[in-house]
């Protein structure tokens, strides 16, 4: 199939329309995109040299660019060609390598990687003329900016480190409620502990499947302290999770407290099957179950939670932070929802076939960037 071809097929494109992709240049970076990039529905961008320091969040109007935003309104610039130490609540600018050049009627989104989330480091793309976050329009040719915001810890960041993704689609489609339902009677895309499919009316609302918080484990999470060490970026499985986080216990109560502003990571009671033809995105939660951010992250490529052809299901783990007020958890209210969106084709490979950080996951896990303990 050509490039052509592939951009006409309505859906999100899989793991051969991206290599598809960068083979036509519609994707680019100096040196080239190296295959680890090219994730099964997703291509990891990578922070450049070129960054700045803002005194706050702002978004380009339409006829304007990114790069006319910085010279009105940087503090201080910054290059990333060496370790650069990213100070705590302060607002960065930090331009990607990869420019786009894509066909008409092409879009992307992008999302935080898993990994990003998890240490409570907010980050938003952001394109030339376009007043949306997170959103490139059809057709676009330009740079992309990455917004990096560290919220709990100060990180040491570097050119070359992957934080974000983007999905590339012609005609995105997200699952309807009728057609979602019918899909999970014939494919359960939830499961509970024990492997069994949660029935549809418990987990179906509105076009979306709807999980629900973790609190019978031992330790139901963690809570991200204040601390004078940087977290970096670079060093993999090296951290100490002490030095940053408090494990947080089961409630004796059975209430979990989440004080105001406080960073938690914790995890759904269900596990989600993303079959090789659907991604899923964890979208924005009822705002009417309560005020509060349950991801950071939230893109799931196919194959997630299907283990050796077994479609067990894998637990999602949430970065949540209460906004306006404190807010009390309990064990089975419903967290977060995730919306699945349908692939131009089945993808050829799947989540957890290369060594993927978090596919054998089962309960609130910290990133990678941290020891594995117990």
């Amino acid at each position: 199939m050509s490039f052509i071809d592939t951009c006409m097929i309505p859906g999100t494109l899989g793991l051969d329309e991206l290599r598809a992709l960068v083979a036509a240049a519609a994707i680019t970076c100096e040196g080239g995109i190296p295959e680890r990039q090219i994730q099964p529905a997703s291509i990891d961008l990578t922070l450049d040299a070129e960054a700045y320091r803002l005194p706050g969040s702002v978004l380009p109007l339409a006829d304007e660019t990114v790069r006319d935003l910085v010279r009105s309104l940087a503090l201080e610039r910054l290059d990333l060609s060496t370790a650069t130490c990213l100070g705590r609540d302060q607002v960065y600018w930090v331009r990607l390598r990869e420019r786009l050049s894509l066909p008409p009627g092409m879009e992307a989104y992008a999302n935080s990687k898993s990994s990003t989330g998890r240490i409570d480091l907010a980050t938003r793309v952001l394109a030339d003329g376009s007043p949306r976050y997170d959103r490139i329009p059809s057709g676009y040719a330009g740079e992309l900016w990455l917004e990096l915001i560290p919220r709990s810890f100060n990180v040491v960041a570097e050119a070359g480190v992957s934080l974000t993704q983007a999905i590339f689609f012609c005609e995105r489609r997200v699952l309807t409620h009728a057609t979602l339902s019918a899909r999970h009677l014939q494919q359960p895309l939830l499961r509970d502990s024990l492997g069994t499919a949660v029935p549809s009316k418990s987990c179906l609302f509105d076009g979306r499947v709807v999980m629900t918080a973790d609190l019978s484990l031992p330790v139901v999470g963690f809570m991200a302290k204040r601390t004078h060490q940087p977290l970096v970026l670079t060093r993999l499985r090296s951290h100490a999770p002490a030095d940053f986080f408090v494990a947080v216990e089961k409630p004796s109560s059975g209430y979990l407290f989440l004080e105001k502003d406080r960073f938690f990571i914790l995890a759904t009671r269900e596990g989600v099957v993303v079959p090789g033809d659907l991604a899923c995105e964890m979208v924005p939660f009822d705002a009417a179950a309560g005020e509060f951010r349950a991801h950071y992250a939230g893109f799931f490529d196919p194959g997630w939670g299907i283990f050796a052809g077994e479609e067990r299901g894998a637990k999602a783990v949430l970065e949540v932070r209460a906004h306006q007020d404190d807010l009390i958890l309990r064990h089975g209210q419903p967290i977060c929802a995730m919306a699945f969106e349908q692939l131009t084709r089945p993808c050829t490979r799947l989540y957890g076939s290369c060594g993927n950080s978090y596919a054998n996951q089962d309960g609130p896990t910290l990133s990678k960037h941290f020891v594995v303990t117990g």
